[in-house]
């Protein structure tokens, strides 16, 4: 089983997040969010051949732009035909979630790979004639211009720094990776080595960075002493009794569930099986 991210794509300029795809053999589970009204009630979930050709695997019903299913990848079809996964929304919008690099992109990549070395060699020939002619007196350079805002807080820091992804409506998140982890304070760079979450990282390719705001009865206090915000590390994963107590003898207190939060479910209540992230407390 694989995880990964729909991207929200605007013709070719990349929007925002617009849900996960969970990978299996036999299928796919899509969990679609924040999609404009324009979608309707219902997308159309497509996958994409190594050669380009496409074939639908069915639709996933909305209900206030988010929505959640289970399809199978087809008779003829399967996992391993399949480079993406594409979702119209409407116009030129739509999802894609790439699975693997096509071998047909892989060739065009070389063969401007080729192009590219010929044109460095051309220019370095032209470069080499005009050391002989002489060259203009050296101006000054100018001192770069200041930054139009600089960040307020560490955090603002890290934003400007890391993608951001949508997980769960109360909380900023940032993708990190294992190694980025030396941004916490010190007592917690041995998370960097952590082999729960090197194991859980290798597995998902993903680490997350949480920003929650404080409880109202806790806001208060919290503001007087800090940026009245909790922060955790979440470590991506699927909950099971035994997984949840090697994740507290790693350090990870919690577990909170991410399918229900990505369609905002009522209950949001565990259970066995079930994708989300483990989480630890931290400071940055």
């Amino acid at each position: 089983m694989q995880f990964f991210y729909i991207d929200y794509m605007n013709g070719d300029r990349k929007e925002k997040n617009a849900g996960f795809l969970r990978v299996e053999r036999s299928g796919v589970c899509v969990g679609l969010r924040g999609l404009p009204v324009q979608c309707g009630n219902r997308c159309s979930v497509y996958g994409v051949g190594d050669d380009g050709e496409k074939w639908r695997m069915g639709e996933i019903a909305l209900k206030d732009g988010y929505g959640m299913g289970k399809l199978n990848w087809g008779e003829s079809r399967g996992f391993e035909k399949c480079v993406r996964v594409e979702v119209p929304f409407y116009r030129n919008k739509k999802g894609v979630c790439v699975i693997r690099q096509s071998a047909f992109k892989e060739s065009t990549v070389k063969e401007k790979e080729g192009f590219s070395a010929y044109a460095q060699k051309m220019t370095h020939v032209s470069e080499v004639k005009k050391e002989a002619a002489p060259k203009p007196p050296i101006k000054a350079e100018r001192e770069p211009d200041l930054p139009d805002r600089i960040p307020k807080d560490k955090w603002e820091q890290l934003a400007d720094t890391y993608p951001h992804v949508h997980i769960f409506p109360e909380a900023q998140s940032l993708l990190i990776k294992p190694k980025d982890l030396v941004v916490l304070t010190q007592r917690y760079h041995s998370l960097i080595s952590n082999s729960f979450v090197l194991h859980s990282y290798y597995n998902y390719r993903q680490l997350l960075l949480f920003k929650f705001p404080k409880k109202q009865e806790e806001k208060v206090k919290a503001e007087e002493e800090s940026d009245g915000a909790e922060y955790y590390v979440g470590v991506p994963g699927i909950y099971y009794e035994r997984e949840k107590r090697i994740a507290q003898m790693f350090g990870f207190e919690g577990f909170d569930i991410g399918e229900a939060r990505m369609c905002e479910e009522a209950g949001r209540e565990i259970y066995e099986g079930c994708f989300g992230y483990y989480m630890k407390r931290v400071e940055i």
